[in-house]
């Protein structure tokens, strides 16, 4: 019963992982806007996408051991709050430079709402249980692309490209003060804590086990062809293809919400096939929908539809893929969740962006960019995924 008692509700460990893509998707309609205010050039604006998503990553270091020295609760209510503060250091940036500080500290505050969202799962649910919670987790994680585009594409031609930062003030203020009075702490009695909080040995143990860095580096691989597509979509339709801003949300939301019904599907799927069985699936998905982008655009000009199409089969794939690794990768650390959670993250958003940065940086085409990740990164991960089924859960 005490178990029972302790488990967080859904909803607001939904609202913790909608922080980080809300401040992307958001805005993402309103980014040749803010060029335009600022007198920048368009990817003086995409680096605010790539300083946020960095900032998440390596945030997550140092989230990870304050959730396991100070509890949940306390780093969750924080997070929330950093957020709010940069939200509104956004909707008032006179300068690009204090919209890059605004960006950084959201990544922060984003990290431990999400860090906390996941290891509270792993605290209060078995494996079986959270793989399927991080599935509907990651569900409520494409929720917002589906949905944020529109709605900020709405305030951007409304109210200007500032009131998408005070959209996020409001929804981080709402969040803080249902998890102020709904959010108990669930860090277990066992946990590890170390009078050192930032020290190799806390981490030795996680990066090192097979399972862990294998599930970690594939999940940053997913991530990588993510962002790929996130950020290059809106050069592509708005700039490249003059496609108006309510056609890029139409089509951004759409695959958007494909990922999210096949995040909610997913769980029935690990039930019939399990876990395993399920990344290696997922991974011929992506595999698949890889070499359709790749014959594509080998053979017939570029339009919204050969572009925007094929991620929808790349969408199921991700969604096959993402909710199954990330319980695999943390099934064996119940005793340091937080950290186990955060390094996670870390490598999935850190590696992910990283990558995708270097990809988006060369003279390539986004399309090659994305079929190269999703074609032979995925062609490693299965060859791998192989290997590894049915070994220990605990090797290291």
């Amino acid at each position: 019963m005490q178990a029972r008692e302790k488990r967080p509700a859904f909803w607001i460990l939904m609202g913790a992982i909608m922080l980080s893509p809300l401040a992307i998707d958001i805005y993402l309609p309103a980014l040749t806007a803010m060029a335009d205010e600022f007198e920048r050039p368009y990817a003086a604006l995409q680096l605010t996408i790539t300083l946020f998503l960095m900032s998440v990553g390596v945030g997550q270091l140092l989230v990870g051991p304050l959730t396991d020295r100070f509890g949940r609760r306390p780093v969750l209510l924080g997070g929330v709050a950093i957020y709010m503060t940069a939200a509104v250091i956004g909707m008032t940036a006179m300068s690009i430079e204090m919209l890059y500080l605004s960006r950084i500290l959201q990544g922060l505050g984003a990290c431990a709402s999400v860090t906390v969202a996941f290891a509270a799962v792993r605290d209060s649910y078995t494996p079986s249980q959270g793989a399927k919670l991080y599935s509907y987790l990651n569900g409520s994680l494409t929720l917002v692309p589906s949905l944020a585009p529109v709605l900020g594409g709405a305030l951007t031609v409304a109210l200007g490209w500032r009131s998408n930062f005070a959209f996020m003030t409001a929804f981080a203020g709402l969040l803080w003060l249902c998890a102020y009075w709904r959010f108990g702490e669930t860090r277990p009695v066992g946990t590890v804590v170390e009078k050192r909080l930032y020290r190799w040995s806390r981490y030795r143990p996680i990066i090192f086990n097979h399972r862990f860095l294998h599930y970690a580096v594939l999940v940053s691989t997913m991530m990588a062809a993510i962002l790929v597509y996130v950020s290059a979509a809106p050069v592509v339709m708005m700039d490249r293809l003059r496609q108006p801003e309510w056609i890029f949300s139409l089509w951004f939301g759409g695959n958007a919400l494909v990922s999210t019904v096949a995040f909610f599907i997913v769980p029935r799927l690990m039930a019939r096939w399990g876990r395993e069985s399920t990344v290696q699936r997922g991974l011929v998905v992506v595999i698949g929908g890889g070499l359709l982008i790749a014959v594509l655009y080998g053979t017939v000009p570029v339009s919204v539809v050969t572009f925007m199409g094929p991620v929808a089969i790349l969408s199921i794939g991700f969604s096959m893929v993402l909710g199954a690794a990330a319980s695999l990768a943390l099934e064996p650390f119940p005793e340091r969740a937080g950290t186990a959670a955060a390094l996670l993250g870390a490598i999935q958003l850190g590696g992910g962006a990283t990558l995708a940065t270097l990809l988006l940086m060369t003279p390539l085409a986004p399309q090659t960019s994305l079929a190269m990740i999703c074609c032979l990164g995925g062609i490693v991960m299965w060859t791998l995924a192989i290997r590894l089924a049915g070994r220990p859960e605990t090797a290291g």
